[in-house]
């Protein structure tokens, strides 16, 4: 298989962190300018010029870092650390751009310093991003892990969806540097998936063009060229050239592979036009070593060798460990076929050096041990955050148990309270019906005492008629003794009929309600055996003889349904 496939991973991984947005940059940075020019507060002149480094890094880092390197002198000795810590991200982000590995890791590492002293997780995991990045380029892959691992605790612990991506796109590329297809193609997926779902096209053209390199290290062709020209459509209309230079030189090598060797060469002068533009010396030696590997495939050893130690030059110059082992490979296996031994033993010494410097094997056991540690570490987090939810929902019950039982026994009190005030208020209106059944009972007896006033008045005035001489007289007290006798009977049962309604209000309607064909004389002895009156008192009230008063009892019982003696007249009626 074609043996550039494990450089172009490494290569993309680095333009991960460009621009968000193309545009034209002689114009834009001109605009920023004169804008700039007329702001006067200093906070805003650095969020802007931040802005502009971020929309320039992917098109014209020189002019990038400028304005990065600006808003950082600006943003010194100000009470504005995060933008501070921001300029030193964007500078760090674009001396690796540059190729400048030294000074960027010097600055990242500051970054990193002050974002743990801010306490700023974001920006500490863009500085561990970076970190792994520049380890990648020195061969270190194992302190690489460490920081992409680091970076990816960081982003899930704020939720930092992007950083989540970078972090597991980061770790993809390094298996994939290893040879390990599977386990890269797993990051990969996980990166993918989460960029889809988040919609982040920048991230989905990242992702999808490291895909293509899986597609085409497993001989699936057609479907890696189809990745890269999703992430090519992309970056064209993002206007990102170094991503772009990025994509054509992933295409490149997969045509190389089908020997279709026309459209290699057009893909690959489109990077190296595309990557002169910005001065990416990584992107060129990367173009030289697919170069080289084209002359190898069509047998041309002068320019094999040429683009070889170009590359080779570039690797050492800027500390590329990968890009000295691949070129010095190259020239090492040229010189051993040419037998100049001399030569071939310069080169294999370099090659071995840099393999060593690299150490796969022992940052493969890292891996495994990294993994396993994150693993856990994510279950530890997930196991303590289902414990919390269970105690939160654990506390919501008790808080709802003891709430429902506060309820419970603020509503049984209630109705304690209540049934004790209805049983007060029906002691209170039961004492009052028995006050006023006294009352009218003693009303009743009045009436009695009036009443034999009465007769016994009237009985004088018959012996005072009888005994009178004249005619006269003895008409006009004959019409006293009628009135006084029928006054009486209607005074005496008008009051009395009014006092009972005040005291048994509802007693007729519900007496009639059962019992229609009552008469009045009836309702109206139902209504003084009700107050349990004598034999003796009804007699004297009503003027009736006690045996006539025993045949209306017997005939009421009767209307009444009483078909038994064991049912007691006055009794029953007291219950209506």
């Amino acid at each position: 298989m074609f043996r550039m496939h494990s450089i172009f991973c490494f290569l993309f991984f680095l333009v991960s962190f460009g621009a968000t947005g193309g545009v034209e940059p002689a114009r834009y940075a001109d605009s920023i300018d004169m804008v700039l020019r007329k702001t006067t507060g200093k906070k805003q002149q650095v969020e802007m010029m931040l802005a502009a480094t971020r929309q320039l890094s992917s098109t014209d880092p020189d002019k990038a870092l400028i304005f990065a390197t600006r808003a950082l002198s600006a943003s010194s000795g100000t009470d504005y650390a995060v933008l501070r810590l921001q300029a030193m991200i964007e500078v760090g982000k674009i001396q690796i751009l540059k190729t400048q590995f030294t000074a960027g890791m010097a600055m990242v590492l500051k970054a990193k310093e002050l974002a743990g002293r801010l306490e700023n997780k974001k920006e500490l995991g863009e500085a561990y991003l970076i970190i792994g990045m520049i380890r990648i380029f020195q061969g270190d892959y194992t302190d690489s892990y460490e920081s992409y691992f680091t970076a990816l605790r960081l982003f899930e612990g704020i939720g930092d969806q992007e950083g989540i991506i970078k972090a597991l796109n980061g770790i993809g590329n390094i298996c994939y540097y290893q040879q390990n297809i599977n386990k890269a193609c797993i990051y990969y997926v996980k990166a993918l998936r989460i960029a889809r779902e988040t919609h982040d096209t920048v991230q989905i053209a990242n992702v999808v063009n490291n895909v293509g390199l899986v597609m085409v290290a497993r001989g699936q062709t057609d479907s890696a060229i189809a990745c890269y020209r999703e992430a090519i459509e992309i970056h064209t209309r993002l206007g990102l050239k170094i991503r772009l230079a990025t994509n054509y030189m992933n295409l490149g090598v997969a045509y190389m592979n089908e020997k279709k060797y026309d459209d290699f060469l057009a893909n690959f002068n489109k990077a190296i036009s595309i990557s002169a533009s910005v001065n990416s010396r990584f992107n060129l030696a990367m173009c030289n070593l697919g170069l080289s590997d084209y002359y190898v495939e069509i047998r041309d050893p002068a320019n094999k060798v040429k683009y070889a130690m170009l590359a080779l030059n570039d690797g050492q110059v800027y500390k590329m460990r990968e890009v000295v082992l691949q070129a010095a490979t190259v020239l090492h296996d040229h010189y051993l076929a040419t037998g100049k031994i001399d030569s071939a033993y310069k080169y294999a010494m370099l090659r071995n050096a840099a393999k060593d410097s690299i150490d796969i094997e022992h940052s493969t056991a890292r891996l495994t041990l990294l993994e396993m540690e994150y693993t856990y570490d994510k279950k530890l987090r997930e196991d303590t955050l289902k414990q919390q939810r269970k105690d939160f929902i654990t506390i919501i019950l008790i808080i709802l148990v003891i709430s429902g039982l506060i309820t419970v026994t603020l509503f049984l009190s209630r109705q304690i309270v209540k049934t004790k005030n209805i049983r007060l208020e029906k002691q209170r209106l039961s004492d009052e019906v028995e006050f006023k059944n006294k009352e009218l009972t003693l009303n009743v007896m009045n009436l009695l005492k009036k009443n034999e006033f009465l007769v016994e008045h009237t009985n004088r005035l018959i012996e005072i008629q009888q005994k009178a001489s004249e005619a006269g007289i003895q008409s006009d007290i004959l019409q006293l003794i009628k009135s006084l006798q029928r006054s009486s009977g209607d005074d005496i049962w008008d009051e009395f009929e009014l006092r009972f309604k005040q005291v048994h209000s509802g007693f007729y309607d519900r007496l009639l309600v059962k019992f229609p064909d009552l008469s009045p004389n009836e309702l109206k002895l139902c209504a003084l055996l009700k107050l349990n009156l004598s034999t003796k008192e009804i007699c004297e009230l009503t003027g009736q003889r006690p045996a006539s008063l025993d045949v209306a009892r017997s005939r009421l019982r009767k209307k009444l349904g009483i078909l038994t003696s064991q049912t007691n007249l006055v009794s029953f009626l007291s219950q209506i």
